[in-house]
């Protein structure tokens, strides 16, 4: 994601013209491996013609409104978010060859991509029932929380925003490469009436927040998921996100920027948050 101040770790949103059609559902700026604790949203001009309002949630009541069944299903069974797609369906006619080009092309990619994301990353093939399709895959995840200091029970999960059947049935023109997908943590499939209700009650809690320039938000990014609707014209909002707050401080190697000597640490986060745990696009 591009700067809109490196030296201040302030990153643009996501405001590219080839994604203003694309519907940015509720999540949590995380990963199995890491999460921001605090996010502050500034608008520095709205969508020029219509739209792009930035959309909020409260984590708490998401779970409270959730039907306990399902809530109780997908927290036993818990979640796997895969972040990205690579077709290889050349390779299917390669005869005896195949099978080690489709082990080395797993083996390179692990080997020499996935470690840049720190992400905690398996390459898995035919995972959504596409056998040629390797998919990047985090580890299983709980999709309900705890807030670290209060210690509510939160809905703490991107489902929202990254199940492959809510994507294909919204405005989405996010290529293939960069579609995500969300499955039980076993690896089989969501079923549709899961990812309806959680659609249903996330629609029905989110609050659409018309930022206008100048206007700053902070989030918790426990408590508050948050996204973007689609917009027409040009539009220009940042983000920046802080480790420090509810008394958690950051660790001794965290106090290093990017330039290796400033003590800001802070900006390890953000750089780390905005470089590796962006949405999948």
């Amino acid at each position: 994601r591009a700067f809109a101040s490196e030296s201040d770790a302030i990153y643009e949103e996501v405001n590219k013209q080839n994604l203003r059609t694309h519907y940015i559902g509720l999540h949590q700026e995380s990963t199995h491996k890491k999460t921001a604790t605090f996010g502050a949203f500034v608008c520095f001009f709205p969508a020029t013609i219509e739209g792009g309002e930035f959309l909020i949630a409260d984590a708490a009541k998401i779970l409270k409104d959730l039907d306990p069944k399902i809530a109780q299903e997908i927290y036993e069974k818990k979640i796997r978010i895969s972040v990205s797609n690579l077709d290889l369906d050349l390779l299917a006619n390669t005869g005896p060859l195949k099978d080690s080009l489709l082990n080395g092309a797993k083996e390179a990619i692990n080997t020499i991509v996935a470690p840049k994301f720190d992400m905690d990353l398996e390459m898995i093939y035919g995972a959504d029932g596409k056998p040629y399709r390797l998919q990047a895959i985090e580890q299983i995840a709980s999709p309900i929380n705890r807030h670290p200091i209060t210690k509510t029970p939160l809905w703490f999960c991107n489902i929202h925003n990254h199940a492959r059947y809510l994507r294909d049935n919204r405005p989405c023109n996010v290529p293939e490469v960069g579609m995500t997908e969300v499955y039980f943590g076993d690896l089989s499939p969501i079923p549709h009436h899961i990812l309806d209700h959680i659609n249903e009650i996330s629609e029905k809690n989110i609050q659409h927040i018309p930022m206008q320039s100048g206007d700053v938000l902070l989030c918790d990014n426990y408590r508050i998921l948050h996204g973007r609707d689609i917009f027409q014209g040009d539009r220009y909002h940042a983000v920046t996100w802080f480790l420090s707050g509810f008394g958690i401080g950051p660790s001794s190697n965290q106090k290093k920027d990017a330039d290796g000597g400033a003590d800001k640490p802070d900006n390890f986060l953000n750089n780390i948050i905005n470089k590796f745990v962006v949405d999948a696009f």
